[in-house]
């Protein structure tokens, strides 16, 4: 099958930045991998081309985004709103609608399937491109958007949203109607779209396969905040720092905490200042396996469920062990609590998962293995493959039915 998969201001590249950039990857190494032509399209990429893409992708063309003139609306527009909310507002504004379907259609690089890459993405495509469109699902802007009104504290000079809640929600579920089948992240956000009657199924972002750890080297118990500069990751610091810190605090417990992951532009947040006097700050650190140990906890205490969470998968493959709530663990059917991971009902519980984690052995030895195993049945890349070709059949055979990836 010849597939073009279509990026919005990202290269697929091995160098990951966040998992957006390893669901990229990972898709075009799978789909390759399974002996498919991929065309890869890049529109206005902003990171660094690699030659590790040349080397995987049969194709790769880059689509530049026309100039605007100063003074104009669609300059005045992308001066004024939140460049996201813009690009799903008006995918259009500077021309790029166009170039796209313009390369869909050449002759002799006309797919038999389109693979775009998040909204964005589906929007630049044409409705009546002939080849039928898997949207490739990140996130719902929809819901970051009020978890960022609920948990984070307003600034005074915010660019607006191009679209009200109202209106953003409604486009990005008709983006899920207009696909032939979308691919979810979070097993509940495949769960939701299955349930408005539009096609979809759930296949976790993993990256490539992890060496299995060395148990002998199991940690003393170590915490871990891992991931880079986000919604999610700015939630979970405060999560941490005003419900659950006064719960250990009541515990007297004194843990050894560390952060994993880039540094946030913004490093005056006061819950990146209060983490930054009482943590091992380790930055980014491109080969995890130099740092995590077997039956460390990677603490995600993130009350709401969006997206998926790349750092559960990954973590399992260090036999790192995945401690959040349990509405954090709705995005991944694989998990199950007291088996390989730890889940918790509300801050007073999570401190008590976390003092339990700390002071038993044999409990982080049993869940690292428990979590590595979850990893091998589930996370690896070759335990995708056959997912891959099963969403390829759901968006070319309609009365395919969309089963989960756990099952």
């Amino acid at each position: 099958m010849r597939i073009a998969q279509l990026c919005f201001q990202r290269y697929p590249s091995p160098r990951h930045g966040g998992g957006g950039d390893v669901r990229l990857w990972q898709s075009l190494c799978s789909l390759r991998a399974l002996g498919h032509e991929v065309d890869v399209i890049v529109c206005d990429p902003l990171n660094e081309r690699t030659a590790e893409l040349d080397r995987v992708a049969s194709s790769v063309t880059v689509l530049r985004s026309k100039d605007v003139r100063l003074g104009t609306l669609p300059w005045l527009a992308s001066r004024v709103f939140n460049p996201s909310s813009l690009a799903i507002a008006c995918p259009d504004l500077r021309g790029l609608r166009d170039s796209v379907s313009l390369c869909l259609s050449e002759t002799g690089t006309v797919p038999d399937l389109v693979w775009a890459e998040e909204v964005f993405s589906v929007l630049l495509a044409d409705e009546d491109i002939a080849a039928p469109i898997v949207h490739s699902h990140h996130d719902f802007h929809f819901k970051l958007n009020f978890v960022r009104s609920r948990s984070q504290p307003s600034k005074r000079l915010r660019r607006p949203q191009a679209l009200s809640s109202k209106r953003l929600r409604d486009v990005e579920l008709e983006v899920c109607r207009r696909a032939a089948h979308t691919v979810c992240a979070s097993s509940s956000e495949a769960e939701f779209i299955r349930g408005l009657g539009f096609s979809a199924s759930y296949l976790p972002v993993t990256g490539p396969t992890i060496p299995e750890p060395d148990y002998a080297r199991l940690s003393e118990g170590r915490f871990f905040l891992f991931g880079n500069p986000n919604t999610a990751m700015q939630t979970a610091r405060r999560e941490l720092e005003t419900r659950i810190w006064p719960e250990l605090e009541r515990l007297e417990l004194d843990l050894d905490w560390h952060q994993l992951g880039k540094m946030p532009s913004n490093t005056a947040d006061p819950s990146w200042r209060w983490m930054a006097e009482r943590f091992v700050m380790h930055g980014f650190v491109e080969d995890l396996g130099e740092l995590f140990l077997p039956g460390d906890a990677s603490v995600m205490p993130y009350p709401f469920d969006t997206g998926g969470r790349v750092k559960f998968a990954v973590g399992a493959g260090y036999g790192v062990v995945n401690i959040a709530y349990e509405k954090s663990f709705e995005c991944s059917e694989e998990f199950t609590t007291g088996v390989d991971c730890l889940a918790a009902k509300d801050p007073a519980h999570f401190a008590e998962l976390l003092q339990a984690f700390d002071s038993d052995e044999a409990l982080r030895l049993r869940l690292a293995r428990g979590s590595r195993a979850v990893y091998e049945r589930h996370f690896t890349m070759e335990a995708l493959y056959s997912k891959y070709e099963q969403v390829l059949r759901f968006a070319t055979n309609p009365s395919a039915e969309p089963v989960s990836c756990a099952s």
